[in-house]
């Protein structure tokens, strides 16, 4: 540290270091909430399962 800078600017820094990897936690569960959310909608949708075409049998 030069004779220039404050002794409070490394907490600052420790601050923002704090704040920066609380948001990011923060988004990480937003997305993951966000995702299952998505998926998850049946709204409109029918209960019948989709019918597959049958595969041809070489016996």
């Amino acid at each position: 540290m030069t004779e220039h800078e404050s002794k409070d600017k490394g907490m600052n820094r420790a601050w923002v270091f704090l704040g920066g990897c609380l948001a990011g936690v923060a988004g990480v569960f937003a997305a993951a909430i966000l995702s299952e959310t998505g998926t998850t909608r049946t709204d409109g949708c029918d209960d019948e399962p989709l019918a597959l075409p049958e595969g041809e049998s070489h016996t």
